[in-house]
């Protein structure tokens, strides 16, 4: 018994830059005031940080500074300096014009009579407001703290906002994927976003039940700059201390955070994912709460993959059923519908077609001959050749099957029904049931027209024999521009071996 365990691993280094001091902005006209503050403030600590002293004489200073410092955390405002009301001025640049709602803005004025404070309050978005005269050091230095523990308060929040975001973005790109590499790529991506992460990878792990220790790492994926020098790789080959937070978050099913490190763990009744994380700044509160939540999320992304998955094979099994119906019906064998599948599906990627185009492909043309079940034994079993009345009967097929299906609101379904409505048109304009002429005839019944047709010449059917290689060769560079779409023919010649080989695997 295994589980599929999947391991990301990341060295990258934390690039932000850590703030070891508060930036305060003092605006004043009086140098006097620059030096009091700085001269108060000068051993003042808040939260194990300092103050860095940015000073201006002027609004329009102020301004310059502002510009250059988006991460203020507290201006000190007089009101009148170049003009009356400078000061008011720059908190309504501050506010509306650089959008900045953080920084705490106290205004301190001389001339409380130029400014009354209910009219300010009223009208500007200011945190406080003082008299000059009633700043003793104490109440100074109270101010500063209150306002900023606020600042603090505000960017924590604006933080946990942005990593909210992030987790609901990283949720909807993980979501969208259907498949489970394309899941593992996805989720790998996402996490480097939030963690800001530059290397990673991610492991398969196949998991004995009987000894963890046995446990073996194939590489699935990865980002950095050097591809990791092994692709398989056992649990006992890593570092102890990697293997130690392996071991805890596969043992109690949960994410584990250890200083530096962080595996992720999730799963479900069919994959279980473990992400390895590591860098040079410890996990704080809230990465471990965003990883937290995504996680939540990758579970049930994954747990959609698998019924996806689970769909999927129903949903191919189920066509495949009804294509082999369809066959035995006309007495030729199941492996037909097959066989068509996989030569149309080789041929859509030998065309670039989207990989998604290239799977519904594979699904729908085994019901290119569905309609067939409504053509009469006695035409549909003849050994001999048709009647040209018997072969109008037998054209009808076509516009039958397409009708069967059309009304299906299944995009596979309307696929199908395209496929048998025109895999018997003919590139030159002859064929049937609408006679349509080159790109005309939809790429999907082009496929399946080319691929039906091989099969039908290499196999035994009531009224032939198998044809070789050479004749069919022969045969498909005849009919080049006739009866089949003549990049088609090229891409099926060029690559002949690949076809016989899918031939000669699922024989009748």
């Amino acid at each position: 018994m295994s589980d599929d365990i999947f391991l990301l691993d990341d060295t990258a280094t934390e690039t932000q830059e850590q703030q070891d001091q508060w930036k305060l902005l003092v605006v004043d006209d009086e140098p006097e005031v620059h030096h009091i503050t700085s001269m108060t403030l000068s051993q003042f600590v808040f939260d194990n940080k300092s103050i860095l002293f940015l000073h201006a004489n002027s609004a329009q200073e102020a301004k310059l500074i502002l510009a250059e410092h988006n991460d203020i955390a507290l201006i000190l405002l007089d009101v009148v300096m170049e003009t009356d009301d400078a000061g008011l001025c720059l908190v309504r640049h501050i506010r509306q014009d650089l959008d900045n709602q953080s920084v705490r803005i106290v205004l301190r004025t001389g001339q409380p009579g130029q400014a009354p404070e209910d009219e300010v309050v009223e009208n500007y978005d200011i945190n406080d407001y003082k008299d000059k005269t009633e700043l003793t050091s104490q109440k100074l230095r109270t101010l500063i703290r209150a306002s900023l523990r606020s600042y603090r308060d505000i960017c924590s929040l604006e933080k946990h906002k942005l990593g909210l975001e992030k987790v609901v973005k990283a949720s909807r790109g993980i979501f969208e994927k259907n498949a489970l590499f394309t899941f593992v790529e996805g989720a790998l991506e996402q996490l480097a976003v939030i963690l800001n992460l530059e290397d990673s990878c991610i492991y398969q792990v196949e998991q004995y039940a009987y000894k963890v220790n046995s446990t073996q790492l194939q590489l699935l994926a990865y980002q950095g700059q050097q591809r990791p020098s092994k692709a398989h790789q056992h649990l006992s080959e890593f570092p102890s201390n990697q293997q130690q937070i392996f071991s805890q978050a596969i043992d109690q099913k949960t994410n584990v955070f250890q200083d530096n490190a962080l595996a992720i763990y999730c799963e479900n009744s069919a994959y279980n994912l473990l992400f390895y994380i590591t860098r040079n700044t410890p996990f704080n509160q809230a990465d471990q709460h965003f990883i937290n939540l995504l996680s939540e999320n990758i579970v049930v992304a994954l747990e959609n993959i698998r019924l996806n998955e689970v769909i999927s094979t129903n949903q191919k099994e189920v066509l495949y059923r009804l294509g082999e119906i369809v066959e035995t019906r006309s007495k030729e064998s199941g492996m037909h519908v097959r066989r068509v599948a996989l030569f149309t599906a080789l041929l859509a990627e030998l065309l670039d077609l989207p990989a998604m185009k290239v799977e519904q492909l594979k699904l729908a043309s085994p019901l290119h001959d569905v309609g067939k079940v409504a053509i009469p034994d006695a035409i549909l079993h003849k050994p001999g050749k048709l009647t040209p009345e018997e072969w109008e009967v037998m054209q009808t097929h076509a516009a039958i099957g397409e009708n069967m299906l059309k009304d299906s609101n299944i995009e596979v379904m309307q696929l199908a029904s395209e496929i048998a409505g025109s895999h018997h048109e003919k590139w030159d304009g002859s064929g049937y049931p609408r006679g349509l002429k080159g790109e005309e005839i939809p790429i999907s019944g082009r496929l399946t027209a080319i691929a039906d047709v091989f099969d039908a010449l290499g196999s035994i059917r009531c009224y032939k024999n198998a044809w070789n290689d050479q004749e069919i060769i022969e045969y498909l560079e005849q009919q080049r521009g006739k009866q089949f779409d003549p990049q088609l023919v090229d891409a099926l010649l060029n690559n002949f071996a690949r076809f016989v080989k899918i031939r000669d695997k699922y024989q009748d």
